[in-house]
């Protein structure tokens, strides 16, 4: 049996962070995994750079696509733990700060629309931030294309969906499911980092 075939897709704006360069290069040293890194810059909009992906990914021999956000920075044994898991979309946690708390880019669906869910290790979620996740062949071959895409629902075209919950909409029309795994706590190298502010939060509670 052959090393898993996973392609990395990391669109971006020319700028890597420094943590997800030691990932690579600690992944393709290891030799674990048969790997395919895929970065298209400067493509814009978001979500036309995603479809860019798409279309390379179902082009190659590849299993698994892996999307991996330019400055989302997950821990080194990502791979590993998504795998794992063999379940057909699967996060690592991304998380924003807003109005003085940790939100988590996972979202569950009730009557009032999309809400952020905390969950305890691997949950099924209506969707998630594409910054880590991993996918399986099978999905981005049944999905509806085109499988990202911005939509405005108001006249001023400022209220909408991200390609994100477009996605996952379309994940669920082909009959598959989206999971979260609350244990991969991603960092993000731009804003304040969320890692050490998750610790001392954790420290706090535990105290």
């Amino acid at each position: 049996m052959g090393k898993p075939k996973v392609f990395i897709a990391t669109p971006n704006l020319g700028e890597i962070a420094t943590g997800n360069v030691l990932n690579l290069l600690s992944w393709f040293g290891e030799g674990k995994y048969d790997l395919r890194w895929y970065a298209p810059q400067h493509v814009k909009p978001w979500d036309r750079a995603r479809n860019l992906c798409h279309k390379a990914f179902l082009e190659s021999d590849y299993d698994y696509l892996f999307f991996l956000d330019e400055h989302t920075v997950p821990p080194v044994d990502v791979i590993d733990r998504l795998l794992a898991h063999d379940v057909p979309v699967v996060s690592g946690t991304a998380q924003i700060f807003k109005r003085g708390a940790l939100i988590p880019m996972a979202l569950r669906k009730d009557e009032d629309g999309y809400r952020p869910h905390w969950g305890d290790g691997l949950e099924r979620v209506d969707t998630t931030t594409l910054a880590c996740t991993l996918i399986k062949k099978e999905v981005m071959e049944r999905v509806k294309r085109p499988a990202f895409m911005f939509t405005q629902t108001d006249e001023w075209g400022i209220e909408g969906l991200s390609e994100d919950i477009f996605f996952a909409e379309r994940v669920v029309d082909a009959g598959f499911e989206e999971y979260n795994d609350y244990g991969i706590l991603c960092d993000h190298s731009i804003q304040t980092s969320s890692l050490p502010l998750n610790n001392l939060l954790t420290e706090a509670s535990n105290g």
